[in-house]
């Protein structure tokens, strides 16, 4: 697998390029396997992934053939491709690369990490004979790499929030027409909840194609119950009729409003002759895992990992920290992208802690932990202190939690929740991501 990321790093590194010529190019050369995919493409802020991930559990507890893709990954790259649920082997990725890397010596292609890595998905579901995938977008939706699907069965925008503002717009409403450049003209488009700024914006642009739209808050209802530190039972219902209650181990109330988009993606299939069983989603709700998003990762203390780095996120963590009703005393665990809107996103979790480590990130854009320390006593912190490393500030919060009664709450970003998951396996570092920056 070093050699896999040896290779792409080696091509035009890490970054953002807008425009898809270059994967559009690609694709051609490499004889269009995205044309021979069906696909459920989905775009949001937050949410986006577990509701991708929801939706592949269902269509495989079918027994379909099914393929995943999704970003970023928290330990290794593997992760963001699976076929029938199993992640992707390190010789079916170099191969992949093989014909991706052919493919661009053909035309003189140098796509981008995320590009390289997209067209490499596209190889690897032909190779596995997969004809069914549900694919995350990186970032935004009009540019992204992904966005060279061209009839998606479905189109899906999570909610919607203030992120990657340099690169997506400064308002809510040019970064949903940012997502909304995934919907496709005559195709169904689903939302889920979100600020109705941004929903006009993303209605509108249905309208202007002929999308037909669907507002998973306004179609599905679902409703949560014994909410606990592993997780709540959710009982969903739909104009199609009710679905059975199953306990799912995606924690916080804002995988309530995850379901429901995914429940209203997965109806949409069954207008296409693709009929989803209520039984299926039920089975998915149970089975699926989605790390590094309120992850239960210890008990003793309750010490939860959340990949949450902006305000929308650390909002619904914070509810969702309540709604499980754990211990009152949380020491909070944090490492930030410097690029972040990081004092607003801490106002919206400092209310819960009474304690906070400010940690270093393996990543060139991490804000220095003295400057992040500072900003959690500005919002409100009473104790906010500098660890050495991602590792040493959770032992130190782990042993303050369990000497107060206390919960741990890891948060800030998903290159610390990878490097956190990586420790707790014994993996060392995660593998790169297309979000670092050439130096």
């Amino acid at each position: 697998m070093r050699d896999f990321l040896e290779r792409l790093a080696a091509r035009r590194r890490f970054g953002v390029r807008p425009g898809l010529e270059t994967m559009r190019a690609l694709c051609e050369a490499l004889g269009h396997p995205e044309r021979e995919l069906a696909v459920i493409h989905v775009a949001g802020t937050n949410g986006k992934g577990s509701v991708t991930t929801l939706c592949e559990a269902a269509l495989r507890t079918m027994g379909l053939r099914v393929g995943r893709y999704t970003s970023p990954h928290l330990v290794r790259v593997n992760e963001r491709f699976l076929v029938d649920g199993t992640e992707a082997s390190d010789a079916a990725l170099a191969e992949a690369l093989d014909e991706v890397e052919a493919a661009c010596a053909r035309i003189g292609a140098e796509p981008t990490f995320f590009e390289a890595l997209t067209a490499c998905a596209f190889a690897l579901f032909r190779r596995a004979g997969v004809r069914l995938a549900v694919m995350e977008v990186g970032m935004g939706g009009r540019w992204d790499a992904t966005n060279v699907i061209e009839a998606p069965l479905v189109s899906v925008i999570t909610r919607v929030a203030l992120d990657h503002c340099a690169i997506l717009g400064d308002s809510l409403e040019a970064i949903a027409a940012e997502k909304a450049g995934i919907l496709k003209p005559g195709r169904p488009a689903v939302i889920g909840a979100m600020d109705p700024r941004a929903r006009a914006v993303i209605a509108a642009r249905a309208a202007a194609l002929g999308a037909p739209l669907h507002d998973a808050a306004q179609e599905i209802r679902v409703a949560a119950s014994r909410r606990t530190v592993h997780g709540q039972t959710l009982t969903c219902e739909s104009p199609n009729g009710a679905y059975p209650a199953a306990l799912t181990r995606l924690a916080g109330t804002f995988q309530a409003e995850n379901a429901a988009t995914a429940l209203c993606a997965l109806e949409r299939l069954g207008e296409q002759g693709l009929e989803v069983p209520p039984k299926a989603f039920a089975e998915a709700l149970r089975t699926v895992a989605w790390p590094g998003r309120c992850q239960l990762i210890a008990e003793d203390p309750p010490t939860f990992l959340d990949g949450g780095h902006n305000p929308d996120a650390l909002r619904a963590l914070r509810e969702a920290l309540r709604s499980m009703h754990v211990r009152r005393r949380v020491a909070l665990v944090c490492g930030f992208c410097a690029d972040k809107a990081v004092g607003e996103a801490l106002r919206e979790i400092a209310p819960l802690a009474s304690a906070a480590w400010a940690v270093p990130l393996a990543n060139p854009r991490g804000m220095a932990p003295a400057d992040l320390a500072g900003l959690l006593r500005d919002a409100g912190v009473p104790t906010a202190l500098v660890a050495e490393s991602a590792t040493d500030g959770l032992a130190a919060a782990t042993a303050w939690a369990q000497d107060n009664q206390g919960t741990v709450v890891v948060c800030g970003s998903l290159f610390l929740a990878g490097e956190i998951l990586a420790a707790e396996e014994g993996l060392g570092a995660p593998d790169p991501s297309e979000a670092m920056r050439a130096h």
